[in-house]
């Protein structure tokens, strides 16, 4: 017997709902697209046409109040997160929304909390560990093939921009933070998940900013020592004064180390080193690729009640890292979290 269809509404058609979103529930057969809230009523029109909602609305409450749906995709500023997701949970429906999941660790043990009493699920759009060479790597990680992990690097400086509809990340009440959590959150929970980090002891970070960027940081460095003795390097940047885009994650083993970005795997074989990146069998776009695997995870654990990979819980470490990420830029001093 087949799967019941389930029944979405998605909240924001912004940038990251139009490129992935959307598609990707077109692209799945087990999902139908019911609903799409935005502020915006010409724009909400227009892409309930294009994406084939059956209706639009402006306001969410009114959405929940009316519409038979299973699960909510949020896709709004980061103020409206919990809020929405709250409310979406209390009336019933799963729950996925994008990352960075809170503003801050508090907000997010809330919906968490609200996700356990209403017994629905809550996931967070952390799309990249669901790409093939993420996955790949962090099997090999977990399986000592690279030894212990010791030291990991990651980085990720974007060029300087105009904002546009965007504008509402460099306002401090809505986003919550600046960079750290736009592009900090993602990859410090990337870079954690490849390595097999957790328990995170130690935080020191510096931050910078600009009167360009409002009132949070552009850019920001940070050193976290972990259990084991393990630690890792984050640098972020929306100020980045380079030609190009810099991503990376590097993995230091006592046996090996590992690139992100491309993928690159070297480990030492009797006494050399030799290279041993695996040859990858998806040529497709990583970036779409990724979301569109999340969103079909989203609805087979809706359809058969599984707990999923990036789990509410799941963001909790990392939101709890970025708040001392911030309490130390802010006192100059290292904070302990063990």
């Amino acid at each position: 017997m087949a799967e019941k269809q389930v029944r979405v509404a998605v909240i924001g058609g912004g940038h990251v709902a139009q490129i992935a979103h959307f598609p990707a529930y077109q692209n799945n057969p087990n999902a139908k697209l019911v609903a799409l809230v935005d502020e915006d009523p010409m724009k909400g029109e227009r892409l309930k046409e294009q994406f084939g909602f059956e209706r639009f609305y402006e306001d969410a409450t009114e959405m929940l109040e009316k519409e038979d749906i299973d699960a909510v995709d949020i896709c709004t500023p980061n103020y409206l997160h919990a809020p929405m997701a709250v409310a979406a949970l209390r009336s019933g429906r799963h729950v996925l929304c994008e990352k960075p999941l809170a503003r801050t660790t508090a907000e997010a043990e809330r919906m968490v909390r609200t996700a356990e009493e209403c017994d629905r699920i809550l996931m967070v759009a952390l799309n990249n560990r669901f790409r093939e060479d993420v996955k790949i790597l962090r099997t090999l990680v977990k399986r000592k093939e690279l030894g212990a992990v010791q030291y990991v690097k990651a980085g990720w400086l974007r060029k300087s921009k105009e904002w546009g509809e965007r504008i509402w990340l460099t306002e401090k009440g809505k986003a919550g933070g600046g960079v750290l959590l736009d592009l900090g959150i993602p990859l410090l929970d990337l870079a954690c998940w490849i390595a097999d980090l957790k328990d995170a002891t130690r935080v020191n970070c510096s931050t910078f900013g600009s009167e360009e960027k409002g009132d949070v940081e552009e850019s920001a460095c940070a050193m976290i020592n972990f259990a084991g003795g393990a630690c890792l390097t984050l640098e972020v940047s929306w100020n980045f004064r380079e030609p190009k885009d810099i991503s990376y994650i590097q993995i230091l083993g006592s046996h090996g180390g590992a690139n992100v970005h491309p993928l690159r795997i070297h480990k030492v074989l009797h006494g050399q080193l030799v290279d041993v990146t695996p040859a990858l069998t998806s040529q497709k776009n990583y970036y779409k690729e990724s979301y569109r695997l999340e969103i079909d995870h989203f609805i087979e654990c809706v359809q058969k009640k599984k707990t999923p990979l990036t789990s509410g819980n799941e963001a909790l470490p990392m939101l709890r890292i970025c708040d001392a990420m911030y309490e130390s830029a802010k006192s100059g001093k290292e904070i302990r979290l063990d």
